[in-house]
């Protein structure tokens, strides 16, 4: 569904991937805990294998959230105003830990542009992370954290058995307040958003909001049996009304192993491309039942090409299974062992006929970096932007307008929209009063300790800033950011030892 900002029907639902800019808001909601579920004690363990993600993206500038509300709500916090050009801004998402070495799946739209990533242990440990890859078919994004002692993990569920009405518990960072419980029930399952082959979503109603993406959804023995996705919402902050959307453990977990060890056996891919089966379309192509999915293109040179498949052929099963929809035909075949000979029962010129496929390795499993990570001539340009800090002398002029009494330090003058210090919450009229160890005596000064790699001690600056209700003290990320260093090294089969904690459970 496509939805153009400024043209928002009223009542119209938007699906919104859910990484945060965080400056967004959003209304909270509750969720009683469903009886006969320890809820507590769910948490309790699965917390320490959870993870918050902060993201430090590019953002192109204006004109960037146009297009589908799906894609968009990921910058949900960017103003009209935002700068014309690449500046930095921060997202929040979550995460899980699923292999002790240290990693993580999540969402691909929460890591998508990101300049800078860090991941936010349950006791407030912060650690960079690095990008493993992300699938090109999939919303899915692994990372790697390095750490001295193995990690907890969680376990996946088998998704298969998720039935409708069983507790969901949903844990994650949204709107950026920090880790969050919400509990309901699974609403429903294959619910489709056309937007991949592996379109089954869990539908929840435990509320999820923007910063949730990447999170466990959780069963009652603290398995994940889904990664929260995406939201319906009828409001402009893409808040939660009830309807979440979770990406199935079964395919998070056959997707991110292959993600994780790409040398190994691959999902197979034969070429097709399908749309679902309509009453209109199954009248003219004669085929009386409502099951199957119709072909639409055929690859070149694909297996599909090769068995003599052709637009308008309708597969209703394979390999004596039925098959319902499209996102069950490309399921099953991109789950079959690599290579595998698929018998497909495709219904054409009004006759049933079996057509023999062999299957291939899918091409391009994995997206590429530079189509997932930000470029290395945007990282240049957002940095060369600065914080977004414009600041003057505080002189008794300035004191007496903006009735700052006999405070000392510097003034800010404006802040930039969409800016780091935006970003942190410097707002115009507030007061630096110190820098690090340092006082506030001039904007020169000040600029000056806030260089990119000025500090000795690392890059991030204290700034204690008084915005005229209290005085807080503020971090800022100075320091140079080199996308090459958000990339893992090459990783060999074996080489995080065993993955008993990636496996599905019963």
């Amino acid at each position: 569904m496509a939805q153009r900002r400024g043209s928002t029907r009223i009542g119209a639902p938007l699906v919104a991937m859910l990484a945060l800019a965080v400056l967004a808001a959003a209304r909270p909601a509750m969720a009683a805990a469903p009886n006969g579920c320890d809820i507590a004690d769910v948490v309790a363990h699965a917390l320490p294998a959870i993870v918050n993600i902060t993201v430090v993206k590019v953002i192109s500038g204006k004109g960037e959230n146009e297009g589908s509300a799906l894609d968009a709500a990921s910058k949900t916090g960017i103003a009209d105003t935002a700068p014309a050009g690449p500046h930095f801004q921060t997202f929040v998402g979550s995460g899980a830990i699923i292999n002790p070495a240290g990693i993580i799946v999540t969402n691909r739209h929460v890591i998508k542009d990101g300049a800078q990533i860090r991941v936010t242990f349950s006791d407030k440990t912060q650690v960079p992370a690095q990008l493993i890859a992300a699938a090109s078919m999939m919303d899915i994004a692994v990372l790697k954290v390095n750490v001295p002692e193995p990690l907890p993990t969680l376990q996946f569920a088998n998704s298969d058995a998720v039935q409708p009405g069983q507790t969901a518990i949903a844990v994650g960072n949204p709107l950026g307040i920090g880790t969050s419980v919400s509990v309901g029930v699974v609403s429903g399952r294959d619910r489709n958003l056309m937007r991949t082959p592996f379109d089954d979503f869990i539908q929840t109603d435990a509320t999820i909001n923007p910063g949730n993406s990447g999170g466990p959804l959780l069963d009652c023995s603290g398995r994940i049996i889904g990664i929260d996705t995406a939201l319906l919402s009828n409001n402009s902050v893409l808040g939660s009304i009830g309807i979440g959307f979770a990406l199935p453990s079964n395919d998070v977990r056959f997707v991110s192993s292959k993600l994780i060890y790409p040398e190994t056996d691959q999902p197979n891919w034969i070429g097709l491309h399908l749309q679902n089966l309509t009453a209109r379309l199954a009248t003219i192509f004669r085929r009386p039942a409502m099951t199957g999915a119709i072909v639409t293109v055929v690859d070149h040179d694909s297996p599909a090409a090769a068995a003599g498949l052709q637009p308008g052929d309708i597969i209703v099963g394979a390999d004596g299974e039925p098959l319902g929809d499209a996102a069950a035909v490309l399921r099953y075949v991109v789950t079959r062992p690599e290579g595998a000979t698929i018998e497909l029962l495709v219904w054409r010129t009004g006759q049933m006929e079996e057509v023999t496929v062999r299957s291939e390795p899918w091409p391009h499993i994995r997206a590429l970096r530079s189509d997932v990570l930000a470029s290395p001539a945007s990282v240049a340009e957002a940095q060369a932007a600065g914080l977004g800090l414009h600041l003057a002398p505080l002189t008794d002029t300035a004191r007496a307008r903006d009735h700052l009494d006999s405070r000392s330090g510097v003034l800010v003058d404006s802040v930039t929209a969409g800016s780091q210090a935006a970003d942190a919450g410097i707002a115009d009229g507030d007061v630096i009063e110190r820098v690090g160890e340092a006082a506030a005596t001039s904007p020169d000064q000040v600029m000056h300790l806030l260089a990119l790699g000025a500090p000795s001690d690392g890059d991030l600056v204290a700034m204690l800033v008084d915005d005229k209700q209290a005085t807080k003290w503020v971090a800022l990320y100075v320091g140079r950011v080199y996308v090459a260093n958000l990339l893992a090294a090459p990783l060999l089969p074996g080489g995080f030892g065993p993955v008993e904690n990636a496996v599905a459970a019963p």
